[in-house]
């Protein structure tokens, strides 16, 4: 079984390469630059300028990933149009080409497509995201679409914040934390489980699952 994971360097990316990993998979990822990878290997793709011919390299995969995002904050009409193209570049182009890329290899696998949404597709978010909401909002939309178009097992995980160093002791977590029902981060563990049940389940298509803490309940 094969796996590809968009963004596969990221704290959470990690994580999802490392449940696949335990369950064994072979797994191919995608980063900026060509890196050392312990769990399978690195093919270099940088959305801002992208060559998505380095995904020929794979001739079979029965889950597609997509994890690569990113998140800025800006209140709209003071983002430069740089600052809002690398948001479109990244969570919306770079997540359609790819799945546009390895789709005839998982119709051919009949396999199922996990694509990394955010609990800001369905509720504002912490403010000043609605260029990030909207390209999350996307994900789902496109999600739902995508299964009914294809037959295939397409779901979204639509996660609150997660847990990573950079993030300990801001105002952002305090406000997540504080804000939800358990009063913590999320932990990429718990996101990566989910991916890996959504990508080996059968019977569910075009959901968009959050799992937040339950912030987005208050």
């Amino acid at each position: 079984m094969k796996v590809l994971i968009t963004g596969a360097l990221s704290n959470l990316g990690l994580e999802i390469a490392r449940v696949f990993h335990e369950h064994g998979f072979k797994i191919y990822g995608t980063s900026r630059k060509e890196r050392a990878f312990e769990y399978g290997k690195i093919l270099p793709l940088d959305f801002s300028c992208p060559d998505y011919s380095v995904l020929d390299e794979i001739e079979e995969c029965d889950v597609l990933v997509n994890n690569a995002g990113i998140f800025t904050e800006g209140k709209t009409g003071s983002l430069s149009a740089e600052d809002f193209d690398s948001v479109i570049d990244v969570n919306i182009k770079g997540l359609y080409h790819v799945t546009e890329k390895m789709l005839p290899l998982l119709k051919k696998s009949n396999g199922s497509i996990v694509n990394i949404s955010s609990m800001n597709a369905m509720h504002p978010g912490f403010g000043l995201t609605s260029h990030y909401d909207g390209s999350k909002g996307f994900v789902s939309s496109f999600t739902k679409s995508l299964a009914s178009e294809t037959g295939l097992r397409v779901n979204a995980v639509c996660p609150g914040l997660i847990r990573a160093p950079r993030l300990e002791g801001t105002e952002l977590e305090k406000f997540f934390s504080s804000h939800s029902v358990r009063k913590q981060m999320m932990e990429a563990e718990e996101i990566a489980n989910l991916v890996y049940f959504l990508a080996v389940s059968q019977g569910i298509y075009g959901q968009s699952i959050i799992i937040d803490n339950g912030y987005s309940l208050l």
